[in-house]
């Protein structure tokens, strides 16, 4: 287990480029990073708050799979600790019997989804259906601590000092009324090892519909969140975020998420294959022909049949490689 999220790394101020600072995650396919993670989550209800923590260490490696701009990445976690805390007469089986030690069966869990240069995360995996209710609880809490605390949206051009850009996602969502995200770059420093870290302050407003059992409520989320993002290196740092969830006329409940990153080596991978073209030219008159039979000097173009004459058959076609 990780040393936790509370260590603050001494920084000493440097000036943001009057062209501002570019500000990407670093994709290079082979690249280790890793991580610790801790997230806390309170949940109130009528007969009193649900409190539950995760807390595990994260070795992520970028594979050569590449779709489009995203990249996919391959998060192991292990160390896994949990606990969680119900009120008194709330049954263990109402959360599916979620404990520590059915928490650490899953160490060595592999979590697999797309991340691209700006920090956005795609196809996150869902928890297994029709397995134990408590061991896809743990999972879908695994991947969601982890995506929170690795994923901050980057400014698609470079930022000055102070200035801010818009956060939002761009992801159609139907169920989403309204939303803003804001994020503001507040200052650059200089860590012992020569990283240039950016301060990062993020804060989202968002008001969604849902639609469960075939009735409708209203989410209301507020976001808050700060990072120290390497410039220089194209991670995060740290990350500190804090959710508030209220199900308006319901429950409300607050989320806690901390996690600390660091660079590792490169990894040797391979790329997929790229496609070889077989030679399919077979006329060694042809300008395209590439292999060994000679051209002779008197060839004569070969007529074409008369109407109503069988046509000459084709040679094969060479196969092409796949």
């Amino acid at each position: 287990m990780g040393t936790g999220c509370n260590k603050k790394p001494q920084l000493t101020e440097v000036e943001v480029p009057e062209a501002g600072v570019s500000l990407r995650y670093d994709l290079t396919p082979g690249q280790e990073y890793g991580g610790h993670v801790k997230m806390r989550s309170s949940t109130q209800t009528e007969m009193g708050d649900v409190v539950s923590t995760l807390e595990f260490d994260v070795a992520l490696v970028v594979s050569a799979n590449k779709d489009g701009d995203d990249t996919l990445v391959r998060a192991t976690v292990q160390g896994i600790e949990f606990s969680m805390r119900l009120p008194d007469g709330i049954p263990p089986a109402m959360v599916g019997g979620m404990n520590a030690e059915m928490a650490k069966g899953l160490n060595g869990i592999e979590v697999a989804f797309n991340l691209n240069e700006r920090g956005e995360v795609d196809d996150l995996p869902e928890p297994p259906e029709g397995g134990d209710p408590g061991i896809g609880n743990l999972i879908g809490m695994i991947t969601q601590a982890l995506s929170t605390g690795l994923s901050v949206r980057m400014p698609e051009q470079p930022i000055k000092d102070g200035e801010s850009w818009d956060a939002k996602s761009k992801e159609p969502d139907e169920a989403i009324k309204s939303a803003t995200s804001t994020g503001t770059l507040q200052g650059l420093g200089r860590n012992e090892a020569g990283e240039d870290i950016a301060q990062l302050v993020y804060a989202a407003d968002i008001e969604s519909e849902r639609e469960q059992g075939g009735a409708k409520f209203m989410i209301k989320m507020k976001v808050a969140t700060e990072v120290a993002f390497s410039a220089t290196g194209g991670y995060p740092v740290t990350i500190k975020r804090t959710i508030n969830n209220e199900l308006v006329g319901q429950i409300s409940s607050l989320m806690e998420i901390e996690a600390e990153w660091s660079k590792g080596d490169k990894q040797a991978v391979e790329a997929a294959p790229a496609a070889t073209e077989v030679q399919s030219v077979t006329d060694p008159c042809d300008p395209d022909y590439a292999g060994m039979g000679e051209c002779a000097d008197d060839a004569l173009p070969e007529e074409a049949p008369a109407e109503g004459a069988p046509a000459a058959e084709a040679a094969p076609a060479a196969e092409a490689s796949k």
